[in-house]
């Protein structure tokens, strides 16, 4: 499996919901994971059971066999230190390349030496065409509320994830050891960006509050579905919504761009 990807830059315009998505959120247990349907009909596209996980500086081959990870997945839990509870973000990025957020049990991203922030597809794409012109690629269109060239931000903030309960629509729980970057003194109000769409939301007491109830009637979130909050600065987050199978909902606003693997 080659490890050259690259992406068009053919994205920020509307899209709907019947693309497929590129990023999948997995819980990490042992052996036996669930995997969406979409993660592995990306690897019976590209006829391989082989995937590669990058996590900054650093990537790990798995081999993918009767619905979990195999060969390869006990290394990349030590040398990551992913422990049983923790969650893994996955971003394709071409030839079954997986770029890596790894969160930890109190649901926020574990940093490592090696972590860096997120590589901006659309830079990796034209150094990738200048050494790629001549090699025959397939290319997939594809949505995400994160844009390819998304500048994360490690310095001031932190991803982290909350599960929805419908139980209390009208605010959201910042998790525990969150609110040291997150609360209502240091940042009262957060822009939350999903896809082209802005919605600001007021914090208060350790929870999303003000317009909370606007942004989840408008994303259609259901009881367990998980957001993802990724920093942009210290009071801007993209976030990504996924449904209880670990896919990536898309909505028409979200931005559109195509992936491309070697043929």
């Amino acid at each position: 499996m080659a490890e050259t990807m690259s992406v068009s830059p053919t994205n920020f315009h509307p899209t709907n919901s019947s693309l497929p998505a590129c990023c999948f959120l997995l819980k990490c247990i042992h052996r036996g994971q669930v995997l969406p349907t979409q993660f592995e009909l990306l690897l019976h596209q590209h006829h391989c059971n082989r995937i590669i996980l990058r996590v900054g500086l650093r990537q790990w081959t798995i081999t993918v066999t009767d619905h979990s990870f195999e060969e390869g997945w006990d290394a990349f839990c030590e040398h990551n230190i992913v422990k049983r509870h923790d969650t893994l973000l996955l971003r394709h990025s071409g030839n079954l390349i997986f770029d890596v957020i790894h969160f930890c049990e109190l649901q926020k991203q574990v940093l490592l030496p090696w972590t860096v922030p997120l590589p901006d597809l659309l830079h990796m794409n034209v150094v990738a065409s200048r050494d790629d012109i001549h090699t025959p690629t397939r290319q997939q269109q594809v949505a995400s509320s994160l844009r390819p060239n998304f500048c994360q931000d490690l310095s001031d903030s932190i991803c982290f994830y909350q599960i929805f309960n419908s139980a209390t629509p009208n605010s959201l729980k910042i998790p525990r050891f969150i609110d040291h970057f997150i609360n209502g003194s240091k940042t009262p109000k957060l822009l939350i960006n999903t896809g082209n769409k802005s919605t600001q939301i007021g914090v208060k007491h350790e929870r999303l509050h003000q317009n909370w109830r606007g942004f989840i009637l408008e994303h259609q979130l259901q009881h367990n579905e998980t957001l993802v909050f990724v920093p942009e600065s210290e009071n801007i987050f993209t976030a990504l919504i996924f449904d209880d199978t670990g896919v990536e909902k898309i909505f028409p606003w979200y931005h559109t761009f195509n992936i491309y693997s070697h043929a």
